[in-house]
């Protein structure tokens, strides 16, 4: 049985064909799962199974147990278990669920005879199974780069492309790489006259001639291997700049690429991962256009001369010398494709070793503070003993084929000895022939020897090209429309109509919202952890799109405006401020570059920051140190606020901008605020929900719906769910109280 799913419900009426990875007992094993237009069955290896119509079917629910979950079906009042699987098939079911209840309530509705409603479709999800589309080889997480399947022309290929700029500069390097090699080829052939008319002359000549020709001859060899080494000089300046050139536009466009991608991206990868792509993996691929590339030039061109002039001074000879080479392809061949997977698997333990020191070395406070220590260290020690491992068996491989490669194409040599000197013997050629003839064929191994190893090089470059390439074809989820609306004023009007939103599709946060807030309202959100708060202030600042609904901004659909109009028209101030590793007034000025000091310090009396700021010795230049950590709490805080105020938006958002700070600062915080808010739409979230007093309305979210709408003291009035969680505030307060 093979697992698929039908939009349409197929032919047959048949909808979904998919397997449990577990039993209904717990035990590894699988079962199917099978749901047509009227029933839905379950079979097991043994035969046995379930077999329920949709009619006695009232709801499905995909629940999470401990390592995996459950589908259930609720049938006359009781919880019937289909199915259990682990976690990693947790997307298929929580979507299969999804799609039986829309089912389900499908043929309720026909069965009342309405046929307004159109029958639900279930789709293939790309990201429930990472495996490679051509082989189905399952791939590492947060990579679609099959090594087996590596198209290397393609990829070659891609990286010329970046060539095409700087044709002047190639064709300059190529003139350079051609003269270079001719003169290079120049040494060798000198030997055979040297030989033949100077040291052991085939014919009678005089000894001041023989001297003559012999310093000729040896000035042609120093002239030529001066010439050589001068070109090579000039070749090699030109490629390290050409080189490093083609990195920097690599890198630069990476890293722009980077920032335009959507917040999702950077939520479904680890950031060490992420910045190995930026630095080490164009690092490696500096590292091929510097040095390798040209290299590679320069050896298949003097490989392509020497052949030219063997084959002209004695073809039979080169025929034996070429012996080997079918030997070498094949073997090349052979373990190319194994050196690529295993170089793949090198950069991927790489980057989860990066990824391990960059989420250490961020959360450093909270290890000692934990003392955790020798636990990360060895942490860190399992990810090295990866990477060496990886690195071993790549080396390992190499260091295996490499002396094979080298002792095949070496038996060309041993046949040549033979069958040339028999030919001196006979008298076929001459000594000097040989000789020079020995002598280009020493040359002709040094190329054979460094493209035996290509398929090494080639494993490790384009391996490291692919990482970047993906990256660079990643697609953001949030991208400006085709028709998007320049909206230079915004107004503030924010309507939520019918909202859904998971940042897994399958589970949403957010579920069917609907709010309408009109210009300058301050709106307060509270809820449990947890409840959505955060989700939806997220979708308001559009870091994601809705997966269902709609969310307007002036009447306008937020995925229809100019994401820069939007931008500049929301200011933000989290609970975790972020400041940059500067001074304070590249940091407050950071929401408006072209901002003079003057109004960084407007924004910053403002925010009630201006007095402790010129209390610093350097003032507005005092540094804040790497995420401002030279500054406490309180600072950041009211920098942030200074840095929104500066912004001047329309439409602001305060995500626990009073948390964690004392009773003093808080104060000036709440100041500060009251300044900021005032004619503008906000939403704010605080945890101490007696800050939400002057709030125009109140949203309660629970479990991502909305529970509760209105004023803070009608709200408490209703005691219902926010009077329940003001009480439980309340009564933390009071036992603080009793432990102080």
């Amino acid at each position: 049985m093979h697992e698929h799913l039908c939009p349409n419900g197929g032919t047959d009426g048949l909808h979904v064909v998919i397997y449990a990875d577990l039993t209904r007992t717990g035990r590894f094993g699988q079962e199917w799962l099978v749901v047509t237009d009227d029933r839905v069955r379950v079979m097991g290896a043994d035969g046995q199974g379930l077999d329920l119509p949709l009619e006695q079917i009232v709801s499905v629910s995909a629940d999470s147990l401990v390592g995996g979950g459950a589908l259930s079906a609720a049938v006359d009042g009781r919880m019937v278990e289909l199915v259990r699987y682990t976690n990693a098939r947790e997307r298929t079911f929580s979507r299969t669920a999804k799609f039986l209840n829309e089912l389900v309530e499908y043929r309720r509705e026909l069965a009342k005879g309405s046929t307004e409603k159109k029958p639900p479709e279930i789709h293939a999800d790309e990201e429930e199974d990472n495996r490679c589309p051509r082989c189905k080889l399952l791939l590492a997480e947060g990579t679609k780069v099959c090594p087996a399947c590596l198209r290397k022309h393609k990829v070659i290929g891609r990286l010329a492309g970046y060539f095409k700029p700087y044709v002047w500069q190639l064709t300059y390097v190529s003139v350079l790489m051609l003269a270079g090699t001719g003169l290079n080829l120049i040494p060798p052939y000198l030997p055979r006259p040297l030989m033949d008319q100077v040291l052991v002359p085939t014919e009678a000549a005089e000894a001041g001639q023989r001297i003559r020709l012999l310093g000729f001859l040896v000035l042609a060899m120093l002239l030529a291997r001066a010439g050589h080494q001068v070109l090579g000089i000039l070749q090699g300046r030109a490629v390290a700049w050409l080189g490093a050139r083609l990195s920097h536009d690599l890198r630069t466009e990476l890293y722009s690429h980077l920032q335009f991608l959507s917040l999702g991206y950077f939520d479904r990868r680890k950031i060490g991962a992420i910045v190995a792509r930026v630095t080490q993996d164009t690092s490696s691929l500096e590292h091929a256009l510097i040095d390798m590339v040209p290299y590679v030039a320069v050896q298949v061109l003097t490989l392509i001369g020497i052949c030219a002039v063997l084959f002209w001074m004695n073809w039979q000879l080169t025929v034996l010398v070429l012996v080997p080479a079918p030997a070498v392809v094949v073997l090349s061949r052979a373990f190319g494709r194994r050196l690529m997977r295993l170089w793949h698997r090198f950069f991927h333990y790489r980057q989860r070793l990066n990824a391990g020191v960059n989420d250490s070395l961020s959360g450093i406070r909270v290890i000692k503070a934990f003392a955790q220590e020798r636990k990360e260290a060895g942490r860190f020690s399992e990810h090295s003993r990866e990477v060496f491992e990886a690195t071993y068996l790549a080396e390992r491989t190499w260091a295996t084929l490499f002396p094979i490669l080298w002792f095949v194409t070496s038996l060309g040599a041993i046949i040549v000895w033979y069958v040339g000197g028999k030919q001196v013997i006979s008298g076929l050629v001459t000594p000097g022939t040989l000789m020079a003839f020995v002598t280009y064929l020493t040359m002709l191994y040094g190329p054979l020897q460094f493209l035996s190893r290509i398929s090494d090089w080639l494993a490790r470059s384009l391996t490291s090209a692919q990482q970047v390439f993906e990256v660079l074809d990643t697609q953001p989820d949030v991208r400006e429309a085709a028709d998007a609306v320049p909206m230079p004023r915004i107004e503030g009007r924010v309507e939520l109509r019918n909202v859904t939103f998971g940042y897994d599709k399958h589970k949403p946060v957010v579920k069917d919202v609907s709010l309408d807030v009109a210009p300058g309202e301050m709106i307060g959100l509270v809820g449990h952890s947890g409840a959505g708060k955060s989700t939806a202030i997220n979708l308001i600042c559009r870091l994601y799109d809705v997966n269902e609904g709609q969310l307007l901004i002036d009447g306008v659909d937020i995925r229809r405006i100019h994401q820069q109009d939007l931008r500049r028209r929301i200011g933000v101030v989290l609970q975790d401020t972020f400041l940059f590793n500067g001074t304070i007034l590249e940091n407050i000025a950071y929401a408006k570059p072209e901002a003079g000091l003057e109004e960084v310090m407007i924004a910053a009396k403002a925010a009630n920051a201006h007095d402790f700021i010129v209390s610093k010795p350097d003032g507005y230049d005092s540094v804040v140190g790497e995420r401002g950590q030279m500054l406490s709490g309180g600072e950041r805080q009211r920098i942030a606020i200074a840095r929104a105020i500066l912004h001047d938006p329309r439409i602001l958002i305060l995500d626990e901008a009073t948390s964690s700070v004392d009773a003093d600062t808080e104060r000036q915080i709440q100041e500060a605020i009251a300044r900021l808010v005032k004619g503008r739409t906000t939403f704010a979230i605080a945890h101490r929900l007696s800050t939400l007093r002057n709030a125009d309305r109140l949203v309660v979210l629970k479990d991502g719906r909305i529970a509760e709408l209105g004023t803070h003291d009608e709200l408490l009035a209703k005691k219902g769910e926010f009077h329940r969680l003001v009480e439980i505030q309340k009564e933390m307060s009071r036992i603080k109280a009793v432990e102080r």
